[in-house]
């Protein structure tokens, strides 16, 4: 073993020798050569010098869904028809909400990278209880509130969903053109996000027995983030830009989520179940913005304003972890998670 040691060292030391001078030669940017010339530009900025900080705000109207928080379907029918009416399944009431971003980032010295640092809130926390329509007995739950019974037929059913979410992103990227009209930004970092869900189902039975239904989850994930901003600019002088830009981003954080689950018997004042539940999980998040953007330059490009509005997208996998109890599944990782909307951005930069 040793002798085969000392051979190999002597090829490992030419080899680790030519490397370095191949690198080298790659870094020469004093010299003529091919490898000095094939280094991609940076996107400039109109002006002799461009700004150094860039700060951004973002009014975001997104609506949250989740697939999973079905409450209940119609048309049941017992004893079964020959013929029933197509029912519908029910689901809490979601609708648009207001939240925001905000930026703040360099431009490094070092072949104009930028490092940027983005907080996200969007809480939707709004939702009342909102009743199924339907026709008293012909309705059963999708959530069995007492697993011993099963799905139950209902004379009245009602459900809110409620949603707090955080999200922070620090990214490194560059902006180089990748044509006349065309640049680009790929990018890479770590994102860390978190939020807080909250379930609530009354159903009225048949036989008028009412059940009281109470499902939390909880949840945080940080993992490599990164992806690609395309800008194709459109219009463009001396001072202003109008550009069409498409973001797109991904990342696969490792997530926990605790969730909690409850059901009351109202009627008998008893507890069918109370639960605790917790697990890690790789989970998935694909984003996507659509927009269109007005840039301006002054005081020799040194200063920037920026407005865009977009069409923006976040889906997050395997995200609805609640536990329906008697119906074969477990829950987890049943339903995704997605926020879409408006977003409309102003920024500076200096």
């Amino acid at each position: 073993m040793e002798t085969n040691l000392k051979k190999l060292l002597p090829i490992v030391g030419v080899v680790c020798l030519s490397m370095t001078h191949a690198f080298a030669a790659d870094y020469d940017s004093s010299s003529n050569s091919p490898q000095a010339q094939m280094a991609v530009p940076p996107s400039p900025t109109p002006g002799e010098s461009g700004p150094n900080i860039f700060i951004s705000a973002d009014y975001t109207l997104w609506t949250a869904r989740e697939s999973g928080l079905a409450i209940a379907a119609s048309n049941y029918y017992s004893p079964a028809t020959g013929s029933p009416d197509q029912g519908k399944v029910f689901y809490p009431k979601m609708k648009l909400c207001s939240g925001f971003k905000v930026d703040l980032g360099v431009y490094l010295p070092h072949d104009n990278w930028d490092v940027k640092a983005e907080y996200t809130w969007f809480n939707n926390n709004n939702n009342k209880m909102h009743d199924a329509d339907f026709t008293s007995g012909q309705a059963i739950s999708t959530f069995n509130p007492d697993p011993l019974v099963g799905p139950v037929a209902l004379s009245e059913a009602s459900s809110s969903w409620n949603v707090w979410f955080n999200r922070i992103d620090l990214t490194m990227g560059r902006s180089f053109f990748a044509g006349h009209y065309l640049s680009v930004r790929p990018f890479m970092g770590l994102l860390g996000a978190w939020d807080n869900q909250k379930l609530h189902a009354e159903y009225t039975t048949t036989g008028l027995t009412e059940y009281d239904l109470h499902n939390t989850q909880k949840w945080w994930g940080v993992g490599a983030y990164g992806g690609m901003n395309a800008t194709f600019t459109f219009v463009s002088d001396s001072s202003n830009q109008w550009s069409l830009f498409l973001d797109a981003g991904t990342a696969l954080p490792w997530s926990k989520f605790n969730g909690t689950q409850s059901s009351k018997n109202e009627t008998s004042e008893t507890t069918r179940y109370s639960f605790h539940n917790s697990t890690y999980l790789v989970t998935a998040m694909l984003e996507t913005a659509l927009g269109i953007r007005w840039e301006t330059w002054w005081s020799d490009g040194s200063w920037m304003f920026l407005l865009q509005a977009a069409w923006e997208e976040q889906v997050w996998f395997s995200h609805n972890n609640f536990i329906t109890l008697g119906s074969g599944t477990t829950g987890a990782g049943t339903g995704a998670y997605t926020m879409q909307g408006l977003t409309v951005k102003a920024a500076i930069a200096f």
